[in-house]
């Protein structure tokens, strides 16, 4: 690539419009019920130290975040977060909005919803792309007040018959706006995991959790988002970026 190649390419992600997919860290964020919670503490100052600086102390699957086949799977320890290649996230993403349903916590997202969706829209999720599937769940119940618990808790999923559409569609990734992304869940009880358990992580698809603003996507987009490299990281916050 010359340098008027990569001229190009910046001129052209000037002109496109970006969402950013991350809702904001703050005190009261929903959590998945068994992780810690994650504390904010301004610890640096400038009325006492001249400068500001705060101190984080957060689970690796806190906010949006991406999940490593490590994280469910004792065998694949070799697939921790920083072992995936930087890029594995930078690549055209399908969004799949059903959030125009009146979901209910338990309900489960079809094989035969999915193939409906791309007869009427088109474009269906291919190779090498990244699959994101908006409930409308995060728009309808994120909160950092005690209605956090009702995310955190709560949540429609997908069958396993979707978990093998994606894999067979060889994407490197799925995401949804859930806390859990296919699990579906009602008062803190966890129905079956397809994706994490059989046919995501154990492939090294990647699963992302808790992506925000799904909504003002169109059916295709550019996503452009990095893991942090953290030490045998079984996930990683993200803080995705869509181009269109």
């Amino acid at each position: 690539m010359t340098d008027s190649h990569v001229a190009a390419l910046g001129s052209l992600i000037r002109q496109m419009r970006s969402v950013d997919l991350a809702p904001k860290l703050e005190r009261g964020v929903p959590k998945f019920p068994t992780h810690p919670h994650m504390v904010i503490d301004p610890t640096v100052i400038h009325a006492r130290d001249g400068y500001y600086c705060q101190t984080l102390s957060l689970a690796e699957h806190t906010g949006c975040h991406v999940d490593a086949p490590a994280h469910i799977h004792a065998d694949r320890m070799n697939e921790t977060i920083e072992t995936i290649p930087v890029d594995r996230l930078i690549t055209t993403a399908r969004v799949y909005d059903f959030s125009d349903r009146d979901w209910k916590p338990g309900e489960l997202l079809t094989c035969q919803d999915v193939l409906d969706y791309e007869s009427r829209h088109g474009a269906p999720v291919d190779q090498d792309e990244i699959a994101l599937v908006n409930f409308g769940w995060l728009k309808r119940f994120w909160a950092v007040d005690a209605r956090a618990h009702f995310y955190a808790r709560n949540q429609p999923g997908m069958n396993e018959d979707v978990a093998k559409l994606f894999r067979e569609r060889g994407v490197r990734a799925v995401g949804a706006d859930t806390i859990a992304c296919e699990m579906a869940g009602v008062d803190n009880k966890w129905g079956d995991a397809p994706g994490h358990d059989r046919h995501w992580l154990p492939q090294g698809i990647l699963i992302l959790e808790c992506v925000a603003r799904l909504e003002q996507l169109p059916r295709s987009c550019f996503l452009f988002a990095a893991p942090l490299p953290i030490q045998n990281g079984s996930g990683s916050p993200l803080r995705p970026v869509a181009f269109f």
